[in-house]
């Protein structure tokens, strides 16, 4: 086996010593130097590749507005909030790729604390990972605070972590962190820079108790109405009389919720 610059994403050729850098999902190269073969053991080093960013600070904005006007927010938040500074993270995620009879699979871990369990479900282009090299210049990186044997005694938790380890990497994925103001109360959401989806762990939702009592009300009338009347042909046409002012009723909440 030869060397290997896991903090760099580099095999070093044992041949020649020339640094070829390690493409994702590679085991085989050819030297680029003296064209040798070179055999790489993944699973037994911890490679540093970062996620490239595709999304700049404008985009990040215009994502992140229209997160807020999805229908797991408050109505007219992408109008009503302020929306505050934006500015690029890197986040460091744990990356354990599996080989078994029936194919590749890959499972991603928090390496850091965060608040926001959405990151544990990110799909990472596990294909398309570039060499970490310096990072990105003037971009904050949150320092790795989950060890590695952490992460990997999460994996025995998870069901699909079958197979056996090819290779496990540390990847840095690039955020946008977006601070707003809703009715005076400050709010952080993330922005993933590669593919412009929103995360959020707390946020201005949209109120349950109006639809719980829309449900509760047509649940009592057309209980009371069940009872009441005995005629089957009467009773269906009292209950799509009910019907149309409850649904009437319910596409009003949530015009206003």
């Amino acid at each position: 086996m030869t060397a290997l610059d896991g903090s760099q994403g580099k095999v070093s050729c044992p041949q020649c010593g020339g640094e070829n850098v390690l493409p994702t999902g590679t085991s085989l190269l050819l030297c680029a130097f003296c064209g040798a073969s070179v055999f790489v053991d993944r699973s037994q080093v911890v490679i540093h590749y970062r996620v490239p960013r595709l999304i700049d600070e404008a985009q990040a904005r215009e994502a992140l507005r229209r997160w807020m006007a999805g229908n797991s927010t408050v109505k007219d938040l992408d109008r009503l909030a302020t929306l505050g500074t934006v500015e690029p993270l890197s986040f460091p995620m744990w990356l354990f790729r599996f080989q078994d009879a029936s194919g590749e699979s890959v499972i991603v871990e928090p390496g850091a604390a965060t608040p926001i369990g959405e990151l544990a479900d990110l799909d990472l282009p596990a294909g398309k990972l570039d060499p970490f090299g310096d990072g990105e210049a003037g971009v904050e990186s949150i320092a790795v605070s989950v060890p590695l044997a952490t992460a990997k005694g999460w994996l025995a938790q998870r069901t699909k972590a079958g197979g056996q380890l090819a290779e496990q990497a540390l990847v840095h994925v690039p955020l946008w962190r977006c601070d707003y103001q809703y009715q005076g109360k400050p709010y952080v959401a993330l922005v993933e820079a590669s593919t412009g989806r929103a995360m959020a762990s707390i946020f201005p939702a949209k109120a349950e108790s109006p639809y719980v009592a829309v449900a509760v009300l047509g649940f009592i009338l057309f209980l009371i109405e069940g009872i009441v009347f005995k005629n089957p042909f009467l009773k269906a046409f009292v209950y799509a009389a009910t019907a149309v002012p409850v649904l009437a009723l319910a596409y009003w909440v949530t015009r206003k919720v």
